[in-house]
């Protein structure tokens, strides 16, 4: 059973935070999360856009819940890259 994702909670969406207590724990952010990530932000886009064009109350909601999905995004990319820095001294991303 896979576990429930609360680390961008835990630190408050802080990448430094968050790779901080993955290193002490030894925990890993696989580059497969970051493209989750990525295709959950991608499915919101298209409903956004349209509530957009149409300036509908609804694009609020939807505007907040897109930025939450790219914020987390940004948090596992952030984490990923500072673990590669750890490992080889640069990033590939």
């Amino acid at each position: 059973m896979p576990r429930e994702a609360t680390l961008f909670d835990e630190t408050s969406g802080s990448s430094s935070e968050a790779y901080l207590l993955l290193s002490r724990d030894g925990g890993n952010i696989p580059p497969a999360w970051i493209d989750r990530a990525s295709e959950s932000r991608k499915k919101r886009e298209n409903e956004l856009a349209k509530a957009l064009q149409d300036n509908s109350l609804d694009a609020v909601h939807l505007l907040r819940d897109w930025e939450l999905a790219y914020k987390k995004e940004c948090f596992y990319y952030g984490i990923r890259v500072l673990m590669e820095l750890k490992r080889s001294g640069k990033s590939k991303l």
